[in-house]
């Protein structure tokens, strides 16, 4: 597997990880609401735009909420919440689905509509799904360097995380090891211990020494 996709998983693991530790067990509940959201015509069809076109202002992105979706039990009522309106619910329903490993047209949609709601990290998470989905596509690379780049105005550490990845490489958009180093700068909003954060620090270093190395001798 190249190391791009390789790195694009390892970040969509790792993402995530900070949720549920386990995937739900009761997998009569879990395929009726991957049924109900596929069912989802309109979210079906919202999830194919590109997530940077439904990125909220800086004046309307709303935070994260305690995860009510862990439990099988819980995903019905999270699906009706997400519904209503809930970017948390919509967002922890498609984390949780995600886990359960069944298909991507049961939670993407989820993680789509949590970013048009307002949640940033929904929209980080769709443009790493296109990627894993797409990773070949120029237009998906594009689409996610724009949708990394934006969310990560709006102080997304995973976004500045996988967007100085793409300006490293130059993937989906112009390269810039300088931009990237600023970039990941902005990974370590939750301290150290974060993995956004040391996924960034691993990626500075990387470029610093492909910097030093590119140097006249």
């Amino acid at each position: 597997m190249p190391r791009l996709y390789r790195f694009y998983l390892f970040g969509i693991a790792l993402l995530s990880s900070l949720a549920a530790s386990a995937a739900p067990n009761d997998q009569a509940l879990i395929d009726a609401v991957y049924n109900k959201v596929q069912a989802q015509q309109e979210w079906q069809a919202q999830a194919r735009h590109c997530p940077a076109e439904q990125m909220p202002s800086m004046a309307s992105k709303r935070a994260t909420q305690a995860n009510r979706c862990e439990n099988p039990e819980q995903l019905g009522a999270c699906l009706q919440r997400c519904e209503g309106g809930d970017a948390s619910d919509c967002y922890w329903l498609a984390n949780t689905l995600q886990q359960s490993k069944g298909p991507a047209a049961g939670y993407e949609p989820l993680y789509q509509r949590a970013c048009s709601l307002g949640l940033v990290s929904g929209c980080t998470n769709r443009a790493a799904g296109m990627l894993v989905a797409e990773g070949d596509s120029q237009k998906s690379q594009q689409c996610a360097a724009q949708t990394f780049s934006k969310a990560c105005d709006l102080d997304d550490p995973w976004a500045c995380t996988m967007y100085g990845f793409h300006l490293s490489r130059g993937i989906g958009t112009a390269p810039d090891a300088d931009r990237a180093l600023q970039v990941l700068d902005k990974s370590c909003k939750y301290g150290t211990a974060d993995p956004a954060c040391r996924g960034a620090r691993q990626l500075q270093e990387e470029i610093r020494q492909a910097i030093q190395a590119a140097r006249p001798q």
